[in-house]
C-alpha cells in the first residue's frame, strides 16, 4: 500500500466503545505515513458485521467478543490456527475472498517470552476455557509448553483441552493446582469475582487477560510474582493483526504509549454520518435518554439565517454554508452533557474534523445508499435535489467516507428505528465506558 492510500480498517464487537485498537492503530498511521483510518463497529451480529466489510470496502478487521466464532460461516478462508482455535480475530479482503486468521495466541506468547524467555517445557495454567482460554493454551502448546485448562464446566473445558492438546481439570481445583505453575494465564471475565491463587509461587508469572480491571494484580505483587496486564495481550496481538492488514510489524512502543496516557471522558457525544442516515431523530432520543442537552447544527443554521438549508445554498452557495455550519459546530468547544446532530458534510473541513475527533465522542451513522435514497427524496436536502442520478450520490458517499472514517469513533449500521439505534448507542456508552 502506498501513503496515498484511503486504508479502512475496523473492529466489531458488542460491545466494542472500550477498544483501544483504534488508538493504536493512529499511532500506526501516523508513523508510517500511511493515510488510514480505523473505526469501531458496534454491531448486533456476525452478519452485519460482515455486511459493513464489503459494503463499505474495509482492508481489514478486528473481530472481538462475542463474534471470534459465529464470523467463520462468512469467511471464504480461515488459517489453520484460526481453524485449530475455532476462532477468528482478524479480517482480510484478499484477491476478493474474505480470509480469516487468529492473532490472540501471539498475544499471549510473545509477551511471557519477553520475561521469560523459551516456554518449553513450562508448567502452565489456563483458567478458562472460553476462545481467549483456547487460545492461550493453543499459543502454549505450540511453544512446547506443559498446559493444563481449568474450567467450572467440565464438557467445554475438556473440549476445549482435547482442540488444544492440553490437559483438564476443575477450576474449583485451581488452589491445589496453582503452587506447581510456572505461568498462569487467566481469561475468565472480571464480572465472575475473584478466585483463590494464595498458593502462586514467588517466581511465577501471572497473566491477566483482561486490561480494564483485575482482581488479581495486588495479591501476585503481594506475593512477590510477576504480573502482567491485558494491555500486553491487546498490544502484540495487534502487531500481528497489522502484519495481516498492512504487511508489516509495527514496533510495540508505538502501540504501547497509547496505553501510558489517560483517557479523556468526553461529555459532549456527536452523530455524524450521510445524509438521512437518522441523526436528527436519534440524537433527541439520545439526549432525552441521558438527561442531555439536544443541538441539531442544520436547526441552529436555518434559525440563525431565517433561511432554509436549501435557501442558504441557493442564495450564497455551499462554501458559505460550510462556514456558517463549521462556526455553529466550534461554538461548543468547552460544554459539555450534549448531544450534537452533524450536518453531513460537517466532516469536509479539517477544523470540524479535529474538533470532533478531540472533544467529542462520535458516532458515525451508517445506512446503504438504496435507504439513503429511500429516505432522502423529501425536497429538503440541496445536494440531492441537484443530482442527475443515483450514481452521484454514491460518489458523494464514497468522497466523503473516509473523512467519517477519520473521526476514529463508532459506526453504527442505523436502519433499524431511531428507538433501536438510540437503545444501542445507550448501551455501548454504558457498557464500554
Amino acid at each position: 500500500m502506498s501513503a496515498a492510500d484511503n486504508i479502512l480498517l475496523g473492529v466489531a464487537g458488542k460491545p466494542v466503545l472500550h477498544s483501544r485498537s483504534p488508538l493504536m492503530f493512529r499511532e500506526i498511521f501516523r508513523n508510517s505515513g500511511l493515510n488510514g483510518a480505523y473505526v469501531r463497529c458496534a454491531v448486533k451480529n456476525a452478519a452485519d458485521a460482515v455486511r459493513l466489510f464489503n459494503e463499505l470496502g474495509f482492508n481489514g478487521m478486528n473481530i472481538t467478543a462475542p463474534f471470534k466464532e459465529s464470523v467463520i460461516p462468512f469467511l471464504n478462508k480461515v488459517s489453520g490456527d484460526a481453524r485449530s482455535i475455532g476462532a477468528v480475530n482478524t479480517i482480510i479482503n484478499s484477491g476478493g475472498l474474505l480470509t480469516g486468521y487468529n492473532t490472540d495466541h501471539y498475544g499471549v506468547t510473545e509477551p511471557l517470552e519477553r520475561r521469560a524467555g523459551h516456554l518449553a517445557g513450562r508448567k502452565c495454567l489456563v483458567m478458562g476455557a472460553g476462545g481467549a482460554g483456547i487460545a492461550a493454551a493453543y499459543g502454549l502448546k505450540q511453544k512446547g509448553a506443559e498446559v493444563i485448562i481449568l474450567n467450572k464446566f467440565e464438557e467445554q473445558g475438556k473440549s476445549a483441552a482435547s482442540r488444544t492438546g492440553s490437559d483438564f481439570k476443575k477450576l474449583e481445583l485451581l488452589p491445589d493446582e496453582i503452587g506447581g505453575a510456572d505461568i498462569i494465564i487467566n481469561t475468565i471475565p472480571y464480572e465472575i469475582g475473584e478466585l483463590d491463587i494464595s498458593g502462586i509461587r514467588s517466581n511465577a508469572l501471572f497473566f491477566d487477560a483482561g486490561y480494564k480491571k483485575s482482581h488479581y494484580k495486588d495479591t501476585v505483587q503481594k506475593a512477590g510474582a510477576a504480573f502482567i496486564n491485558g494491555e500486553e495481550w491487546l498490544i502484540h496481538q495487534g502487531i500481528h493483526a497489522c502484519r495481516y492488514f498492512l504487511g508489516f510489524l509495527p514496533d510495540r512502543e508505538i502501540l504501547s504509549s497509547v496505553f501510558e496516557r489517560s483517557v479523556l471522558k468526553k461529555s459532549i457525544i456527536a452523530l455524524t454520518g450521510f445524509m438521512a442516515s437518522g441523526k436528527s431523530s436519534t440524537g433527541r432520543m439520545l439526549a432525552d435518554k441521558l438527561g442531555y442537552e439536544f443541538a441539531d447544527t442544520d436547526e441552529i443554521i436555518e434559525q440563525k439565517e431565517s433561511m432554509s438549508i436549501s435557501g442558504i445554498f441557493k442564495n450564497y452557495g455551499e462554501e458559505k454554508f460550510r462556514e456558517i455550519e463549521s462556526d455553529v459546530l466550534l461554538s461548543f468547544k468547552g460544554k459539555s452533557n450534549i448531544v450534537i446532530s452533524c450536518g453531513g458534510g460537517a466532516v469536509l473541513k479539517e477544523k470540524n474534523r479535529e474538533f470532533l475527533t478531540e472533544e467529542t465522542l462520535p458516532f458515525w451513522l451508517y445506512t446503504s445508499m438504496e435507504e439513503t435514497l429511500k429516505r432522502g427524496n423529501d425536497g429538503t436536502r440541496p445536494l440531492l435535489i441537484n443530482m442527475e442520478s443515483p450514481e452521484q450520490l454514491t460518489q458523494l458517499f464514497e468522497m466523503r467516507k473516509h473523512l467519517y472514517a477519520s473521526l476514529y469513533g463508532t459506526l453504527i449500521l442505523s436502519e433499524d428505528s431511531p428507538e433501536q439505534i438510540m437503545e444501542l448507542i445507550n448501551e455501548e456508552i454504558h457498557l464500554s465506558l
